[in-house]
């Protein structure tokens, strides 16, 4: 953070010699490091000079939920989202979002004031569209910040509301089994297009390993009685090491095929599902329509 002339002009002849990025008004950072940071460590970054120019603001909403550690969609990362004062006049950018909120518990991360994550949750449910704020509360579950009682008790203790019944229904589909913020953003579209998962991470016996089981990101089940798994996959599940068990993207392709038919060996259909087509609702719809998918009541 540049303060004096000097500084100032320094930087500016980094940056264009590229040894410096410009990451927000006033603030740099050294490109080669900057480069390196995900989405998310980069907001944080930038969060916590914010906090050092601005001592008084609180973080809210999705920027909370970002420096609380929450599964949080990189759509989220911008605009960077503060607590401001009812009635007061302020003006909402692409860079910078107001909350307004009157007297909101506030604790200390990383140095920073945030909002505490019961309303985090709540704003972010409030705010967001559906397939945004779940995966932000199950989240809070999967890693302990929260108690599921604690939680549904929380949408009626929050006085001024005009959403209460989006963040109840948000809360209400919170699920800590949910393993991370894709399988987390799909529930939630399958809820917002009108077929809701039923189980999740449900498991089944291996017929052929003994003490071996199937686990399942999504389950549905017919109105016929037969079951339906869906697979939440993507480019990692086949060539992360820490995902594959150093298996050659062949070898897991062919178990993956070997699950299914053990999976069909129980009656059970498997349906798999890539993060790009929750992009695209119609054909979504179609795809689950084509898999006899029952249609349940949904957010709309």
């Amino acid at each position: 953070m540049p303060l004096s002339d000097a500084d100032i002009k320094a930087v500016s002849r980094r940056v264009l010699t590229g040894d410096i990025v410009r990451v927000d008004r006033g603030l740099y950072a050294e490109t080669e490091y900057w480069e390196k940071l995900s989405g998310h460590d980069k907001t944080r970054h930038v969060v916590r000079a914010l906090a050092k120019k601005h001592p008084t603001w609180v973080f809210c909403g999705p920027t909370a939920a970002i420096m609380h550690r929450l599964d949080c969609s990189y759509r989220l990362l911008l605009p960077i989202c503060i607590v401001a004062k009812p009635g007061t006049h302020y003006r909402n950018t692409n860079r910078l979002a107001h909350y307004p909120m009157a007297h909101p518990d506030i604790v200390i991360v990383d140095g920073v004031q945030v909002t505490d994550v019961l309303r985090t949750l709540f704003d972010c449910a409030a705010r967001l569209p559906l397939r945004d704020a779940v995966a932000p509360l199950d989240c809070a579950l999967r890693i302990g910040l929260v108690e599921q009682n604690v939680l549904n008790a929380y949408p009626e203790s929050v006085k001024y509301t005009r959403r209460r019944s989006a963040v109840r229904h948000a809360f209400d589909r919170a699920d800590g089994r949910s393993e991370n913020g894709g399988e987390s953003e799909a529930r939630a579209v399958f809820d917002m297009v009108g077929r809701p998962v039923q189980d999740v991470q449900a498991v089944f016996p291996c017929l052929d390993v003994a003490n071996r089981t199937h686990r399942v990101d999504f389950l549905w089940i017919r109105d016929d009685g037969t079951k339906v798994a869906g697979e939440f996959d993507g480019t990692r599940k086949y060539v992360d090491p820490n995902m594959t068990g150093r298996k050659t993207i062949r070898e897991v392709v062919d178990e993956e095929r070997r699950r299914q038919q053990c999976l069909a060996r129980q009656g059970v259909d498997t349906i798999r599902f890539y993060y790009n087509e929750l992009n695209n609702p119609s054909a979504l719809i179609r795809k689950l329509d084509d898999a006899r998918i029952p249609v349940r009541g949904g957010a709309g």
